[in-house]
């Protein structure tokens, strides 16, 4: 017993020395996040005109069916155009602030939520059109999901899926470089899926 008296004490030490490291570490991390946001609450208003807006196209090839899958998520779509659309993906609210200006952080919000409901939308009328045998259709939806850099994981599969199905498997090689430009948490996901499904069919 008291053998191991001074190795207990030496643990003790060296978990007092982790709590005490850790807990600099965490107050550092504290004090920069809180200078960081008191910063971008100073950022005036800057001009929001000239950024990157998401258009849906006319050309989107929207079918007339009674299917509820694909008409609810069409629907959505169609309501969603002459709305701001922007892919803020990535974007703290502080970061939103430090580049554009607090007055701006209500109104990017929005846009970024109209992104959000239109990716989903997308993804799921292109799938759903897939699966009911709309395959050309499907696919423009889905590419039109890419072309936005949506982070939808079934945009991807499906896609590659009608890539393979339709003999253009060598087209696996521009999701997987699209996936590769996200700065998503489901980006790693996304690739990891890709690549699997790239490996087996090529």
């Amino acid at each position: 017993m008291k053998l191991l008296l001074p190795y207990f004490i030496l643990l003790i030490i060296l978990f007092q020395f982790y709590l005490r490291k850790n807990s600099k570490s965490s107050s550092r991390r504290d004090h920069a996040f809180w200078d960081r946001e008191q910063a971008a609450n100073s950022v005036r208003r800057k001009d929001i005109n000239s950024l990157p807006y998401i258009s849906i196209p006319d050309s989107l090839p929207f079918v007339d069916t009674d299917d509820p899958e694909i008409a609810n998520a069409q629907k959505q779509i169609l309501e969603l155009k002459g709305k701001r659309i922007l892919n803020l993906t990535g974007k703290s609210n502080t970061d939103l602030k430090m580049e554009y200006g607090v007055a701006n952080l209500t109104i990017l919000s929005e846009y970024d939520d109209n992104f959000t409901l239109l990716a989903r939308a997308v993804a799921a009328a292109g799938c759903a059109l897939l699966k009911k045998g709309y395959k050309e259709e499907g696919c423009a939806f889905l590419e039109f999901g890419i072309s936005c850099r949506t982070d939808i994981t079934s945009n991807y599969t499906e896609l590659a899926a009608y890539y393979a199905e339709t003999g253009h498997p060598e087209k696996l090689d521009t999701l997987i470089s699209a996936a590769k430009q996200l700065d998503s948490l489901s980006k790693d996901v996304i690739l990891k899926r890709l690549e699997q499904y790239s490996s087996s069919v090529l």
